[in-house]
Protein backbone atom coordinates (compact mmCIF):
# COMPACT_ATOMS: atom_id res chain seq x y z
CA UNK A 1 0.00 0.00 0.00
CA UNK A 2 2.81 2.55 0.41
CA UNK A 3 4.36 2.41 -3.06
CA UNK A 4 1.29 3.02 -4.21
CA UNK A 5 0.14 6.23 -1.79
CA UNK A 6 3.72 7.66 -2.39
CA UNK A 7 3.19 7.23 -5.97
CA UNK A 8 -0.74 8.85 -5.51
CA UNK A 9 1.30 11.72 -3.10
CA UNK A 10 3.97 12.51 -6.14
CA UNK A 11 1.62 13.23 -8.36
CA UNK A 12 0.00 16.60 -6.73
CA UNK A 13 3.75 17.68 -6.72
CA UNK A 14 2.65 19.88 -9.50
CA UNK A 15 0.09 21.78 -7.61
CA UNK A 16 2.51 23.36 -4.80
CA UNK A 17 5.22 26.04 -5.43
CA UNK A 18 7.50 25.15 -2.57
CA UNK A 19 8.59 21.78 -1.61
CA UNK A 20 8.88 22.44 1.65
CA UNK A 21 4.92 23.12 1.06
CA UNK A 22 4.29 19.98 -1.07
CA UNK A 23 5.92 17.80 2.57
CA UNK A 24 3.64 19.36 5.10
CA UNK A 25 0.70 18.26 2.50
CA UNK A 26 2.22 14.57 2.65
CA UNK A 27 2.14 15.16 6.42
CA UNK A 28 -1.44 16.34 6.22
CA UNK A 29 -2.71 13.80 4.60
CA UNK A 30 -0.76 10.79 6.19
CA UNK A 31 -2.27 12.37 9.13
CA UNK A 32 -5.56 12.71 8.59
CA UNK A 33 -5.62 8.88 7.14
CA UNK A 34 -4.11 7.63 10.46
CA UNK A 35 -5.82 9.57 13.01
CA UNK A 36 -8.51 8.27 15.64
CA UNK A 37 -10.27 11.11 16.29
CA UNK A 38 -11.46 14.60 14.69
CA UNK A 39 -10.32 17.31 16.64
CA UNK A 40 -8.38 19.17 13.60
CA UNK A 41 -5.06 20.12 13.12
CA UNK A 42 -4.37 18.82 16.91
CA UNK A 43 -5.88 15.39 15.75
CA UNK A 44 -2.85 15.11 13.18
CA UNK A 45 -0.12 16.52 15.54
CA UNK A 46 -1.15 13.59 18.31
CA UNK A 47 -1.77 10.96 15.65
CA UNK A 48 2.10 11.54 14.03
CA UNK A 49 3.62 11.96 17.84
CA UNK A 50 4.80 15.45 16.00
CA UNK A 51 6.24 18.10 18.22
CA UNK A 52 3.56 20.51 19.64
CA UNK A 53 5.15 22.83 18.38
CA UNK A 54 4.71 22.07 14.79
CA UNK A 55 0.85 23.09 15.23
CA UNK A 56 1.28 26.95 14.28
CA UNK A 57 3.05 25.59 11.41
CA UNK A 58 0.34 23.19 10.11
CA UNK A 59 -2.15 25.92 10.98
CA UNK A 60 -0.01 28.34 8.52
CA UNK A 61 0.03 25.44 5.74
CA UNK A 62 -3.97 25.65 5.54
CA UNK A 63 -3.18 29.50 5.24
CA UNK A 64 0.04 29.03 2.51
CA UNK A 65 -0.16 31.25 -0.53
CA UNK A 66 2.40 28.60 -1.66
CA UNK A 67 -0.38 26.50 -3.86
CA UNK A 68 -3.63 27.02 -5.25
CA UNK A 69 -6.71 25.19 -4.30
CA UNK A 70 -7.53 24.81 -7.56
CA UNK A 71 -4.77 22.96 -8.87
CA UNK A 72 -5.05 20.61 -5.98
CA UNK A 73 -8.55 19.31 -6.91
CA UNK A 74 -7.40 19.57 -10.69
CA UNK A 75 -5.05 16.87 -9.43
CA UNK A 76 -6.90 15.32 -7.57
CA UNK A 77 -9.67 14.79 -10.44
CA UNK A 78 -7.00 13.90 -12.98
CA UNK A 79 -5.73 10.71 -10.18
CA UNK A 80 -9.52 9.91 -10.06
CA UNK A 81 -10.02 10.05 -13.74
CA UNK A 82 -6.85 7.72 -14.56
CA UNK A 83 -7.37 4.98 -11.81
CA UNK A 84 -10.59 3.63 -13.85
CA UNK A 85 -13.22 3.08 -10.96
CA UNK A 86 -15.48 5.92 -12.70
CA UNK A 87 -18.75 3.80 -13.57
CA UNK A 88 -19.61 6.02 -16.37
CA UNK A 89 -23.31 6.11 -18.34
CA UNK A 90 -23.77 7.76 -21.53
CA UNK A 91 -20.95 9.85 -21.06
CA UNK A 92 -22.22 10.84 -17.55
CA UNK A 93 -20.31 9.73 -14.55
CA UNK A 94 -22.69 7.75 -11.96
CA UNK A 95 -22.54 7.24 -7.93
CA UNK A 96 -23.28 3.80 -7.25
CA UNK A 97 -24.41 3.29 -3.61
CA UNK A 98 -25.26 0.04 -1.85
CA UNK A 99 -28.82 1.18 -0.50
CA UNK A 100 -28.66 -0.20 2.67
CA UNK A 101 -31.07 1.28 5.39
CA UNK A 102 -30.54 1.37 8.98
CA UNK A 103 -32.86 2.31 11.31
CA UNK A 104 -32.27 4.20 14.25
CA UNK A 105 -31.97 3.17 17.89
CA UNK A 106 -33.08 6.30 19.77
CA UNK A 107 -37.03 7.31 19.90
CA UNK A 108 -36.44 10.76 20.62
CA UNK A 109 -34.01 12.91 18.49
CA UNK A 110 -34.23 16.60 19.18
CA UNK A 111 -34.13 18.55 15.50
CA UNK A 112 -34.55 14.79 13.52
CA UNK A 113 -37.44 14.51 11.42
CA UNK A 114 -38.92 11.26 11.53
CA UNK A 115 -39.09 9.65 8.52
CA UNK A 116 -40.96 6.69 7.21
CA UNK A 117 -38.77 3.58 8.05
CA UNK A 118 -39.70 0.24 6.96
CA UNK A 119 -39.06 -1.62 10.05
CA UNK A 120 -38.76 -0.56 13.24
CA UNK A 121 -36.81 -2.45 16.26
Amino acid sequence: MWPWLNETLCKFKQAFNNKKTFGWFVIVIIGMMIRTDTMGVTSIVRALSLNPATYPLLLHFFRSEDFILHRVEWCWQQIIIQSGLLYRVKGMVVMIGDGVKQSKEGRYMPGVKKLHQESEN
